[in-house]
């Protein structure tokens, strides 16, 4: 069990040191290289806690030290989101508040832990006296509550990333921040699982603190080991992906729906005559800016008729264009001896998970279905 953690530990301080040694670093980077050096910090000097119960306390200083870093985690995967998925991002003083927890559980536990001898510590441990104190449920239901609230803050900066591209990009699988979805799943159930079994046990003992402290920090490091694995193998981590334009939010649809002046009918028609005779969504990098460049208009422009007009963002509007198109080619008999997918490539779409969950979405059925009718 204590060799998984020091290999977890090792695995993410490989990790810190493959994205800090990177050539073009970003701010992001950086954020998520503290995330992993922090949580190999972090299970290390957990091992030394487990080491020094184990082992007749030999550290008399590695007593709750591990703790604190804990409050730490969620706050430097939130600000690696929102690094991401804010494109002009820049730290406010206003961040530093995230960090406050930590600071707060380092005083707590200097006045009630730190500063004490070396004997009252090991007889607290020893016993788990440390319990029945008011601060462990307080630090313990803390630590619980950090983790739901930074996760649901997270989870809608990446919601709102993913609408925004859909207005810019009609292929977003080289922005959809796959990584960091993998990222947020993977913590998302670790830390719900170790927390809850912690909260669980403040009402209903499940086990001696020792046993769930090591267990917590196994699972923790198995994290790292599954994570570490997983981010090299899709090799979305290291992804130089830049957006060369402003992303804004998408105009909301309203009431502006139903009224359209003469010039904004004129572009709607030149745009769907556009796009039925010159098929721009045959090219599969098509975004909004070529299609604005293409229609003499601005981005901003394009993106509001398509949002406040049609009803519709730049990636549903072009993927429309290609599931119908796709629709007429696979009846032709002319295409009887082609794959569908080597159809649907040349309809504009360059990913088939892209293609069939488009497909189906728009059509209530898959591909291979449609094809037999």
């Amino acid at each position: 069990m204590e060799t998984i953690i020091l290999f977890g530990v090792l695995e993410g301080l490989i990790i810190f040191l493959l994205i800090i040694l990177k050539r073009r670093k970003s701010v992001s980077d950086y954020w998520l290289s503290a995330f992993f050096l922090i949580f190999s910090l972090n299970t290390f000097l957990s091992y030394l806690e487990i080491y020094n119960r184990t082992h007749g306390f030999p550290f008399s200083q590695a007593f709750f030290i591990s703790t604190p870093l804990l409050f730490l985690h969620w706050p430097l995967i939130w600000l690696y989101v929102k690094s991401l998925t804010d494109q002009h991002f820049y730290f406010k003083p206003l961040y530093w508040l995230h960090f406050l927890p930590f600071v707060l559980c380092v005083t707590l536990f200097s006045i009630g832990y730190y500063v004490k001898s070396p004997d009252y510590k090991i007889e607290i441990v020893e016993s788990e006296s440390f319990k029945n104190q008011w601060d462990y449920p307080v630090v313990i239901i803390a630590m619980a509550l950090s983790s739901l609230v930074y996760f649901s803050w997270s989870a809608i900066l990446v919601a709102q990333y993913k609408n925004r591209i859909k207005g810019y990009f009609s292929e977003t699988s080289k922005y959809d921040l796959a990584w960091l979805r993998t990222l947020m799943i993977a913590s998302a159930i670790i830390y719900t699982i170790i927390y809850l079994t912690f909260v669980v046990d403040l009402a209903i003992p499940l086990a001696s603190f020792s046993w769930l402290h090591k267990t917590s920090f196994l699972l923790g490091a198995v994290y790292l080991i599954v994570l570490g694995f997983f981010g090299h193998r899709q090799r979305n981590l290291f992804s130089d992906n830049k957006i060369g334009f402003q992303l804004l939010k998408p105009e909301p649809i309203s009431e502006k729906t139903y009224s359209i002046d003469k010039k904004e009918d004129e572009f709607i028609h030149l745009l769907l005559s556009h796009m039925n005779e010159k098929k721009p969504f045959l090219t599969p990098e098509i975004t909004l800016s070529a299609l604005a460049d293409e229609l003499r208009v601005t981005p901003e422009f394009l993106s509001g008729i398509l949002n406040s007009k049609l009803g519709k963002n730049f990636f549903d509007f072009i993927n429309h264009y290609r599931i119908e198109e796709f629709k007429t080619r696979c009846k032709a008999p002319e295409n009887k001896n082609f794959t569908l997918i080597a159809i649907a490539y040349d309809c504009g779409f360059n990913s088939k998970a892209t293609f069939n969950r488009v497909f189906k979405n728009a059509t209530g059925m898959t591909p291979g279905a449609y094809a037999q009718i």
